[in-house]
């Protein structure tokens, strides 16, 4: 399944990208924000897809012009505590500091809230990556209190999600239009079943085009 708005595509990760994401995981700049911070093989890499639960967890690519810059995902998403994890890493140094990623992470929060009906999301941040954590507090993230330094979560409702975005959403909207294109839509499961009803039962918020 492909999913675009604000002029970025999530692209379902495939077994043919896998080689791809490990090696832009492998990367030093990407490596040192990682809890694992070992270098993978190739073995390692298709293991953990193996063993990946899809009814759980969604994982894209994240495309600009067709052109692929990283990897961004919800995992243990969980439809009856309607919570889960995000995570996002960009695998080409050349968008670290370009708006495509953030689009990106916008976009994969608002089908997280809004289409799946998530009402919390978490994400692991290390103890000084001040970017990453000024960053997501823009997006309404907060500490979780009480945790040892090293990796630490940070949540977010909702609530605060839609309050702390809601400038940013409009510009984006703004920029961009509010559609949101739906391709390749088959043989999904449980997961991608309640992302497509969430996008088509939010039309107005989702606009979507299915393809």
């Amino acid at each position: 399944m492909r999913l675009q708005r604000y002029g970025v595509t999530l692209e379902t990760l495939k077994p043919d990208y896998l080689e791809m994401v490990r090696l832009w995981r492998n990367q030093d700049f990407v490596r040192k924000n990682m809890q694992f911070q070992d270098t993978l093989s190739r073995e390692d890499q298709e293991k953990w897809f193996a063993e990946l639960d899809l009814n759980q967890n969604l994982y894209w690519i994240m495309r600009t012009h067709e052109y692929p810059i990283g990897l961004i995902q919800i995992k243990d998403a969980d439809l009856k505590s309607l919570a889960g994890e995000a995570g996002v890493f960009v695998g080409e140094p050349s968008y670290l500091e370009m708006p495509q990623p953030m689009l990106a992470i916008l976009f994969m929060m608002e089908l997280a809230f809004y289409a799946l009906g998530l009402k919390k999301l978490k994400a692991k941040i290390k103890t000084g990556n001040q970017h990453a954590i000024s960053f997501n507090q823009k997006l309404g993230y907060k500490l979780v209190p009480n945790q040892p330094e090293g990796f630490q979560y940070y949540e977010v409702s909702e609530n605060d999600f839609s309050l702390a975005t809601e400038r940013l959403r409009k510009q984006s909207v703004h920029m961009y239009g509010a559609e949101t294109v739906v391709e390749e839509v088959t043989k999904l499961n449980v997961l991608g079943s309640s992302l497509v009803k969430g996008i088509s039962r939010v039309d107005e918020y989702f606009n979507p085009k299915f393809i």
